[in-house]
Parts: structure tokens; sequence; C-alpha cells
């Protein structure tokens, strides 16, 4: 990896693009070429994982009912929860966001890579990302 000041890659894309139109099929061309893909959707789901801290967060500010028996968040009921109520939905997402941004930050710190690519479904409605070099829509 080219050695830059803050250890990320020279380039980073961010891939975007609305449901369905084929952002996997893209990072997976990239990956099969080598280039580390960073998928927000599956740090999402990490950083509110049974025991996180953002998980009790949410369990503190919504009750026990957005946890499944098995003390995982319930999405269904963190869905209902936050869409019937927009103040919550602002909430949430100023918790889960800059966590995400940390986590993509830590991981591209760790790429080893000249380059990669950072799959953001709702870039636009999440900006900013600071190390985002350029956005590929798809």
């Amino acid at each position: 990896m080219a050695e830059s000041s803050n250890n990320l890659p020279s380039l980073v894309v961010g891939l975007t693009g609305g449901i369905g139109s084929g952002k996997t099929a893209v990072s997976d061309y990239f990956a099969s070429l080598g280039v580390p893909i960073i998928d927000t959707d599956i740090i999402s789901r990490a950083v509110v994982a049974k025991g996180s801290p953002a998980l009790k967060t949410i369990c503190d500010k919504l009750g026990p009912d957005v946890l499944t028996h098995d003390g995982e968040l319930d999405r269904r009921q963190l869905r209902s929860a936050i869409f019937n109520t927009p103040e919550l939905k602002i909430w949430l997402e100023q918790l889960l966001h800059p966590l995400i941004r940390q986590e993509v930050g830590r991981r591209l710190a760790l790429a080893n890579s000249d380059y990669a690519i950072v799959a953001i479904p709702l870039l636009a409605e999440n900006w900013p990302y600071p190390y985002i070099n350029r956005v590929l829509v798809v």
C-alpha cells in the first residue's frame, strides 16, 4: 500500500445506488479482482449485535420490546418504533451513523491496498464520509 499520512488507501470509492440496481454485482466483481470491499450494511448489523453498547443504548431508550427472545435486535419492532416517531428515527441515526463511519475508517486503515470500495446504499442520505474520494452510482 502506498503510505499516506492517515494510513488510508489513496483512492476510496463510495459505491451506491437504488435497491436492486446491481451494487452487489459491482462489488463482487471488484472483490474478485482483489479490491477490498467494505460494506456498510454488514457494519450496520455489527454495531447493533447482541451485547454491543449501541444495542444497550437502543434498549435503554426504547425498552426491551426491541429485543428478540434471544437478545438480538428485533428489526421489525425497531422499524415500527422509528417510523411512527420521526424524532426516534433522528435519534437512532445520530447514534448509529457515527459508529458506522468510525468502523468504516478503521477497516479502511487495515485495507492494505492503494484503493478500496465502500458500499453505502444510502450514501447521499448519510453524507459526509470524509475519506471517500469518488462516488460510483449504479
